[in-house]
């Protein structure tokens, strides 16, 4: 690595850079640089903003995560002239000419047109997690602990826990697994804000269906679902909810189908466990962990859970407006 190629550039310039990278395009940044730069109190967070559509999307909504290449990324902290920042590197080559002590890790890339799913693996040999926040509109972590900023302080975080517009780097010690969409919009832009919410805040919301008498019945409340069939289809679904949009943690118990449904906004998944077919446009697709689906706006769908299974979601602005869509 040159230092001819060390590009000091602006939050907005790494976000364009590492997504190009993330995507597999070329692209003039063969690495960068950038300083931290938190956001400013309780302030619209800078890109909480309908953002141009993820470049070469996909026109599938099932995206099959085995087709996926992971792309080898290295990140460390480094002093420059305009202080210090963090240093980042994609492909192969570059990683291996990384400092001994930079974060080594693997990013998957899901690119729908309302949004992007980026998988982050930092393994144990990786030396710990580095990650400059640069245009993720939402965090999950699946597994293991950090902290990052969060409007301008630094905040911890363990697996289960969810941040809405994280600002600065992402630290941790020890391998952890990070799930961050970018989002091209929701229907209420102007009211996200910068927020954390842990495991035990977010709002777990169970349900059952089933057949009787012809007809679908479904129960929510606990004394309706304590007297449920023991073959109802039974779905729990823990609910983070911040100013905007909201992540959605759903444990799906084996059965089906679920009654079709649609919705305003498009639905971003991550599939993390168990086998499904999801239904949608009258065509069935079986997903497996590391699958991610786009729950088209205005799109019947439904799931058969072939067992057990998990999957974690967030929402975005459809590429058609809905209202528009349907004259």
């Amino acid at each position: 690595m040159s230092s001819s190629n060390d590009i000091r550039a602006t939050r907005r310039d790494l976000a364009l850079g590492a997504l190009g990278a993330a995507l597999g395009l070329p692209t003039l940044l063969g690495s960068a640089t950038a300083a931290a730069q938190p956001a400013a109190g309780d302030d619209l967070p800078l890109h909480a903003v309908r953002n141009a559509a993820p470049v070469k999307p996909t026109s599938d909504f099932h995206i099959v995560g085995s087709t996926v290449e992971p792309l080898p990324l290295a990140e460390w902290e480094a002093d420059g002239p305009m202080g210090k920042g963090v240093q980042i590197v994609w492909g192969q080559a570059a990683v291996d000419t990384a400092p001994a002590s930079a974060s080594r890790y693997k990013q998957k890339t899901y690119s729908f047109p309302s949004g992007t799913i980026r998988v982050l693996e930092f393994p144990a040999s990786g030396s710990g997690m580095i990650h400059a926040i640069t245009s993720e509109t939402a965090i999950f972590m699946l597994h293991g602990s950090g902290s990052v900023e969060i409007a301008g302080a630094t905040v911890n975080l363990d697996a289960g826990d969810v941040v809405s517009y994280p600002s600065g780097v992402l630290r941790g010690s020890g391998p952890a697994t990070v799930i961050a969409w970018t989002v091209t919009g929701t229907l209420n832009n102007e009211a996200s804000r910068a927020r954390a919410m842990r495991r035990a805040d977010a709002v777990v919301m169970d349900s059952a269906e089933w057949d009787q008498g012809g007809k679908r019945v479904t129960a929510r409340n606990p004394a309706e679902l304590a007297a449920a069939p023991a073959d109802a289809i039974r779905l729990s679904v823990s609910r983070y909810e911040f100013p905007g949009n909201s992540v959605r943690v759903a444990r799906n118990f084996r059965g089906g189908p679920t009654s079709p449904k649609s919705g305003d906004l498009d639905a971003l998944i991550y599939i993390t466990a168990g086998r499904m077919k999801f239904t949608q446009h009258g065509r069935e697709v079986e997903v497996v962990p590391g699958d991610a689906i786009r729950e088209i706006a205005g799109a019947a769908h439904f799931w058969y859970r072939l067992e057990d299974s998990s999957f974690v979601a967030t929402s975005s602005l459809p590429v058609v407006p809905l209202a528009r869509a349907r004259k």
